[in-house]
């Protein structure tokens, strides 16, 4: 019986070294949730990265963002657009900033700015998202809100362009009951 256990393949060690044993798959990208506001007055922009074992809240800087607008500008110029096209994609880039988000990794979403910080599953304590509503009598919009509870704490953010059951809907499979 012993000699059948020495015949087994030797295990990936990359693999082990670089996910906890308790992940059994690699980490993914499950969600993305854009323009989350939060500070005195939401001065600070987040992206929520929501993968299979994390919550990554991604710091959306000014300089990010003229970055990918000029990123943009010069990629419409070097392929003939003229100024409308070149104003659409510099336009579309600042409000499409997250989507790079999907196809990078975890590890690197996470690094890639020093205010970018971590919220593991066994942390969060509770997630309540509310609606917002458009008071037409006076003119104003009293946007949706999320507040997670966790061991660290309590964040809130307010929500731009997502509807709350879209975020409950991302966030459930890793956090289950705790999403409100």
């Amino acid at each position: 019986m012993i000699g059948h256990l020495e015949s087994l393949p030797k295990p990936n060690m990359f693999y082990i070294h670089a996910f906890p044993s308790s992940h059994m798959y690699p980490e993914q990208v499950m969600g993305v949730v854009p323009n989350l506001s939060a500070g005195m007055l939401g001065q600070q922009t987040y992206t929520l990265v929501i993968t299979n074992y994390r919550l990554i809240f991604a710091r959306l800087t000014n300089q990010m963002v003229n970055q990918e607008i000029e990123r943009a500008k010069s990629e419409a110029r070097q392929s003939g657009e003229g100024f409308l096209g070149t104003w659409a994609a510099s336009t579309h880039a600042g409000f499409s900033y997250h989507n790079r988000y999907h196809k990078m990794p975890p590890q690197a979403i996470l690094q890639e700015n020093p205010s970018n910080y971590e919220i593991r599953p066994e942390q969060v304590k509770s997630v309540k998202i509310t609606s917002g509503y458009h008071d037409p009598q006076y003119s104003q919009d009293n946007p949706g809100k999320m507040v997670i509870k966790w061991t660290g704490g309590k964040v809130k953010f307010t929500l731009d362009r997502m509807e709350p059951q879209q975020i409950r809907s991302m966030l459930f499979p890793l956090l289950g009951a705790r999403v409100k």
